[in-house]
């Protein structure tokens, strides 16, 4: 059916990511149509999913809440309509940072040390420290915490997006991703924030961070890091793609900090330019992202 599969790509949503899933959702769209296939977008505003009739898969374009967390793959599941990336129930380990860490933990992939955190009554680790909600994206409500006066603010920035927060031990080095697709390793990229950290603002904000693609790193420690990006992904059971996001310390040692289920997909962003390295321009990506997913669903 190459060329023919009739797709629903589905954007915006009702997420606190809504304006990203929206721009994710055009570029996808025009990349599909420009090849040939059938394409109509739908825009689940209010959380409400309307799938016209003879839609054979969905390309899912809803990052955050609703779309990242398992919600809108188990109602495709229950309404029987192909979708894809990853399933429901690793979509949700994903997207809990606090499960995901866990699973981390146990399955010997490297994550900086962790607790939840109930109360700004008392520092929850050594400073620094970072804060963030357990159960949000795009690094909204995430906090550096290196003086406690400033905990009770990051705590409450943190629990105004998810009751569940995380306090995270603080790793300075540099900041990598590492995109999968199939099973293929994608070259990595550095992220180089010009001020701060990779917030919010360092990520949207054009010219707020430079990008290195692949990174400059010496073969072996690039290998190492693909290493513990492909394990960090397979313990939460993803499939067909995705993307790693770590940090490198200075003695070079990686540490996984969580794993995009639907990463960012306009032509700028991070795995679209890993994609690019390795040779595979935009439509061709969101291609084998729909092949991929749809060969998994029909593998007997």
């Amino acid at each position: 059916m190459n060329g023919k599969l009739r797709v629903v790509v589905l954007a915006g949503g009702p997420s606190r990511e809504r304006d990203v899933s929206v721009q994710t959702g055009r570029a996808v769209t025009a990349a599909l149509r420009g090849l040939g296939y059938p394409v109509e977008e739908v825009d689940p505003k209010d959380g409400d999913v309307s799938i016209p009739d003879g839609t054979d898969i969905v390309f899912l374009c809803l990052h955050g809440t609703f779309g990242e967390d398992g919600q809108i793959q188990r109602l495709l599941l229950r309404r029987g309509v192909p979708f894809t990336g990853s399933g429901a129930d690793a979509s949700e380990r994903a997207f809990d940072k606090s499960w995901s860490k866990e699973i981390f933990r146990k399955a010997g992939v490297p994550t900086p040390s962790w607790t939840l955190v109930r109360s700004a009554e008392k520092l929850p680790l050594p400073l620094p420290f970072v804060l963030k909600p357990a159960r949000q994206g795009s690094s909204i409500g995430i906090s550096c915490v290196f003086d406690e006066k400033d905990f009770p603010e990051a705590f409450a920035r943190a629990a105004r997006e998810d009751h569940l927060v995380v306090a995270e031990a603080y790793v300075e080095g540099r900041e990598l991703t590492v995109g999968i697709l199939g099973e293929d390793i994608l070259p990595i990229v550095e992220i180089r924030p010009k001020a701060g950290f990779y917030d919010y603002r360092n990520k949207y904000t054009a010219g707020a961070s430079e990008y290195l693609c692949p990174a400059p790193l010496p073969a072996g420690l690039s290998a190492s890091v693909a290493a513990v990006a492909r394990s960090a992904y397979r313990s939460l059971g993803c499939t067909v793609y995705g993307r790693v996001d770590l940090l490198l310390d200075r003695s070079g040692n990686p540490w996984v900090l969580e794993v995009n289920t639907i990463p960012g997909m306009t032509e700028t962003s991070l795995l679209p330019k890993a994609a690019q390295a390795a040779g595979i321009a935009f439509p061709q990506l969101c291609e084998q992202i729909l092949l991929l997913s749809w060969n998994g669903w029909n593998r007997e």
